[in-house]
């Protein structure tokens, strides 16, 4: 699968997710269920490709400034579909979990390049707390998922490994803090996001400004729809 493909799959797994989280009221819980659990396929693979991205930008100080703006454009919108509020700050879009985690990245490539270990390694802890903090997205696990799919870039079996352990890890976390045992196993299922990374072909795909663009704008435009939606159902 081309990064192009991949990132296809994500965003469909994406919008079904908040489909769910937009229209949990409305319908069945077991449908809900499935659509959060067909949504976690998407995080995963989103840091997947923020990873594979740092080998093929030719700027990764502009990568970074497109995600910090990413992240600040998204956040209104998912303060709208998620909080119900124009802006909320007890949680944050995953835009910023994914600038922390590239931030991290950058730092740790730096120090290793230099054989600084410790301060390498300071630099995703850092990012990770840094995403804890302020209250984004998957937190810590995203930095981690972006950290892990780096280090185990050429060794797919580790990189699986890895995945699952912080899947679970997250599930068991998510139980612990709210005794919701089925949420935690739909938490679970972003271990199955190894399946389609695993048939990556380092190939980019279709590729373009444009596209690239409609990829970065789909993020806050559908989740404005979906509250769009929302205020035109009738109240109940």
């Amino acid at each position: 699968m081309s990064s192009f493909a991949l990132k296809i799959l994500a965003m469909m797994s994406m919008l079904i997710d908040h489909i769910g989280v937009a229209f949990e009221l409305e319908m069945p819980y077991s449908v809900y269920l499935l659509c959060r659990a067909a949504g976690r396929l998407a995080m995963p693979i989103f840091c997947f490709l923020i990873a594979e991205g740092l080998f093929h930008t030719r700027g990764a100080g502009k990568y970074l400034l497109r995600l910090a703006l990413f992240a600040l454009v998204s956040e209104v919108p998912f303060d709208l579909l998620v909080r119900g509020e124009w802006l909320e700050y007890g949680r944050q879009n995953v835009g910023f979990t994914l600038f922390f985690g590239l931030l991290g990245v950058l730092m740790f490539d730096s120090f290793a390049a230099q054989g600084r270990k410790f301060p390498a390694l300071f630099a995703i802890l850092a990012a990770a707390v840094a995403a804890t903090l302020v209250r984004s997205d998957y937190t810590l696990y995203g930095v981690y998922f972006i950290f892990i799919f780096y280090y185990f870039r050429d060794r797919p079996r580790g990189r699986a490994a890895a995945l699952t352990a912080g899947v679970l890890l997250q599930a068991f976390d998510h139980w612990l803090a709210a005794a919701d045992w089925r949420f935690a196993l739909i938490l679970a299922a972003a271990a199955a996001a190894a399946i389609p990374i695993a048939f990556y072909n380092n190939e980019r795909g279709r590729d373009s400004r444009a596209v690239r663009a409609a990829f970065y704008a789909f993020y806050p435009l559908h989740m404005t729809l979906l509250y769009a939606l929302t205020l035109a159902l009738p109240p109940a």
